[in-house]
């Protein structure tokens, strides 16, 4: 069953967004009567198309079955629109909270100030669309592009970034972990990150890990850290 996330509620009717009511529309051609989910305030409806193929409140569903995957921040180095598109969609279906792009030595993709909010805008539209394809009850956020050296770490229990100088691998620090663990993971851009930025980030309290022998690409390299903290939290 399609599931979409509301804007608002009012008298039993929820409010979508524009492209929602296109996708129900046009794309699934969806009639009155038909039943969709309906994402409210992180609580999840069973709704029924009116005659204006408005979604209508039948009843609240039960969340009992929702289970949360450990906070995750992620904070990777923006990398080019293709492949930083597909690591937005991956991590969102993998069930990440926040998401910080970074500009890094090496990075090269260079997005100006007036078109980072149309960018972001954007981003928020990947993940919506994720969230709804994985069953989640929230979309994460994604913060203003930042430089990396103005990262704060404050509020976290583990702060990692992924490194190809070190042996120490990323189960090393999350063999303990449980699903209250606040964690910020912190990957490259194509080329890794600097020495200097290396050792700034151990400086600040980053603990460096690696993810194998294999040089991953940078879409790559936090899906998989993000799986393997995920694959750890299984019963």
């Amino acid at each position: 069953m399609q599931r979409y996330f509301a804007k608002n509620l009012s008298m039993d009717l929820f409010e979508l967004e524009l492209s929602d009511y296109h996708h129900i529309k046009v794309v699934l051609r969806n009639k009155p009567g038909d039943k969709i989910e309906v994402v409210y305030q992180q609580e999840l409806y069973l709704c029924a198309l009116n005659d204006n193929l408005i979604p209508q409140l039948l009843t609240k569903i039960s969340n009992d079955d929702h289970h949360h995957s450990v906070n995750i921040t992620i904070a990777p180095a923006l990398i080019k629109e293709n492949n930083w598109n597909y690591l937005l969609q991956k991590a969102t279906e993998l069930g990440v909270y926040k998401i910080i792009p970074l500009i890094t030595k090496r990075t090269v993709i260079k997005i100006s100030s007036t078109k980072s909010a149309l960018k972001i805008i954007r981003w928020q539209k990947i993940m919506k669309e994720a969230s709804e394809q994985s069953k989640r009850l929230e979309i994460p956020l994604i913060f203003d592009i930042i430089d990396i050296d103005k990262l704060n770490i404050e509020g976290y229990d583990l702060v990692l970034f992924g490194s190809t100088s070190t042996k120490i691998s990323l189960r090393h620090y999350i063999k303990e972990i449980n699903s209250n663990t606040k964690i910020l993971l912190i990957t490259g851009p194509e080329g890794g990150f600097s020495k200097d930025e290396e050792n700034k980030l151990i400086n600040k309290g980053f603990l460096p890990f690696t993810l194998g022998n294999n040089i991953l690409r940078a879409e790559t390299a936090p899906i998989v850290a993000i799986s393997m903290i995920n694959y750890e939290l299984m019963e």
